[in-house]
């Protein structure tokens, strides 16, 4: 449910830029399914294939879990198992995103947000980073 009125952009198939208004209160949902087996993301959508995800491949077109009754039974190992792994790296390393020569730090501050709308990330944005021994 939105909890403010709000404007969601997307390009359509052509490039063309779409935007959808979301007024406050709207449900907003996502034919998860249809994701997934979209061949205009995924080559042979209907095929098994776990290496084509070894190269590039569309990381906003990608719902792991599903949801609803339909939702993976493991979702909530799985969740638990990377709160783990993260807790155990981020207590062995300083983390930090790395520094392109002559940047300031509003530079790299401004780099590493660009994708964000608002408070929220949609996509993933690729940011090499330095693992420090703490």
């Amino acid at each position: 449910m939105s909890s403010e009125d709000t404007v969601l952009v997307s390009t359509n198939e052509a490039g063309e830029r779409k935007t959808v208004p979301v007024p406050r209160g709207a449900m907003v949902r996502i034919d998860v399914v249809g994701l997934q087996y979209n061949p205009r993301y995924w080559k042979n959508p209907e095929i098994f294939s776990p290496s084509r995800f070894l190269d590039d491949w569309p990381r906003e077109a990608f719902m792991p879990f599903s949801q609803g009754s339909r939702a993976c039974i493991g979702r909530k190992f799985f969740e638990w198992e990377a709160i783990a792994v993260v807790t155990m790296i981020i207590s062995k390393y300083k983390i930090t995103a790395r520094e392109n020569p002559g940047e300031t730090f509003g530079e790299r501050k401004e780099r590493i947000l660009k994708n964000r709308h608002g408070g929220l990330f949609l996509t993933l944005v690729k940011t090499p980073l330095v693992f420090t021994n703490r």
